[in-house]
């Protein structure tokens, strides 16, 4: 059975300033009841949300609670590793930095904070050296109360949008750092263990976020990465993984470039077979190819090329894909005004209820019954003979 619970005190920590409540147990005489979160809906108004697992409470029985100490510690480690980020991230990028945001959970932190462009990973290897190094100095966090005056005059970073009750408590972190904050957090920075930034990115405009792992979260995260390093390694067959893929990227852009030439049509022995179906008609060379899968595109790339290659002639390059076909006729500049690449496009869909047309040094049309573009390819010398420049 799940339920709330109000207490007249508590050593639960209630989610607030970014920070998760805390998790727990709590006994009375008879019952057993486990603390599944703390929230505060109203100030000074702590409610556990419970699930009941033996025997009932009632309203003024004594309970003895118990803090989940793992969590608490993991979430203490995270939140003052952000406090330590944020001062991070101002010596890195400058003093325009400002919180705008986080999210402070056992299992990693999220802080979202004013810049205007994205780290660099220079800038994002730096901030996590600065934390890091801060983490083994072990540096003592210390804890104090007083007037928000007093906490202004000792330069205490405040949120902007943040309303102040009095008095305020203020966290120091060594000499490093120093801000307004009411969550839990360790006794030095040691205790964190040490911090991995996990991801950069952008939340809003203006706004940038950054996520990160710290203590134990961390250690398994970088565990995990060296065994896909290892992995990497065992499957290229090679201790130098990056200059391996490197190598393999290159060879692959390349394999890429002559199946790209084979496709549309423009690698040299592709080109050559189509020179030697020309025909003169009257004169003039007329090159007649087809070649399947091709879209309109890549279609007008190899008529293209192959126009590249003659001195004078009229290409009509033809493709069938799906459930459609595609034609394109293309002219070499000596043959404008005499020959009208727009009219002889919608001539030839035409036969087959397609249509086209376009200029008159390259047009291309498309037809629908693609099991007529042979019998519409065997009159493409009837349409040019008939065919002329004015179009």
């Amino acid at each position: 059975e799940e339920g709330e619970i109000i207490l007249d005190r508590t050593p639960f920590y209630a989610e607030s300033g970014g920070q998760v409540g805390d998790a727990g147990i709590m006994d009375t005489e008879e019952a057993h009841v486990w603390v599944l979160d703390t929230k505060k809906p109203v100030h000074g108004f702590h409610v556990h949300r419970a699930e009941i697992k033996r025997g009932k409470v009632g309203k003024g029985e004594r309970v003895t609670c118990s803090v989940d100490e793992e969590k608490r510690r993991a979430t203490m480690k995270n939140h003052t590793a952000t406090h330590l980020l944020q001062k991070a991230l101002k010596i890195v990028l400058g003093e325009h930095v400002r919180q705008a945001g986080s999210w402070v959970t056992p299992e990693r932190l999220r802080f979202d904070f004013t810049h205007f462009y994205a780290l660099q990973n220079d800038e994002i290897k730096r901030t996590e050296d600065i934390v890091n190094e801060k983490i083994i100095g072990n540096l003592p966090v210390r804890t104090d109360v007083m007037s928000i005056e007093e906490a202004m005059k000792t330069d205490a970073v405040a949120l902007f949008d943040e309303k102040y009750g009095e008095p305020v408590r203020v966290v120091s972190v060594g000499g490093f750092s120093r801000e307004l904050c009411g969550g839990t957090h360790c006794r030095a920075t040691g205790e964190i263990g040490l911090i991995v930034i996990v991801s950069e990115g952008s939340v809003a405009s203006g706004v940038r976020r950054i996520e990160a792992l710290t203590g134990n979260g961390a250690l398994v995260y970088l565990r995990q990465k060296a065994y896909e390093l290892d992995s990497i390694k065992e499957l290229l067959k090679t201790e130098t993984p990056l200059q391996k893929t490197e190598k393999l990227l290159s060879a692959m852009k390349a394999l890429e470039k002559e199946v790209q030439k084979l496709r549309t049509g423009t690698s040299t022995d592709v080109i050559a077979e189509a020179l030697k179906e020309a025909k003169d008609l009257n004169g003039v060379k007329v090159i007649t190819t087809r070649k399947d899968g091709l879209n309109p595109k890549e279609l007008r790339l190899m008529a293209d090329n192959i126009r590249d290659r003659i001195q004078s002639g009229i290409i009509i390059a033809s493709s069938a894909i799906d459930s459609q076909a595609a034609i394109v006729c293309m002219l070499t500049k000596d043959l404008k005004g005499r020959y009208h690449a727009g009219e002889i496009v919608r001539r030839l869909s035409a036969l087959a209820g397609g249509k086209g047309g376009g200029r008159p040094d390259m047009a291309q049309g498309g037809i629908k019954e693609v099991k007529k573009l042979d019998s519409v390819l065997d009159k493409v010398y009837d349409i040019i003979k008939t065919t002329r420049g004015e179009g």
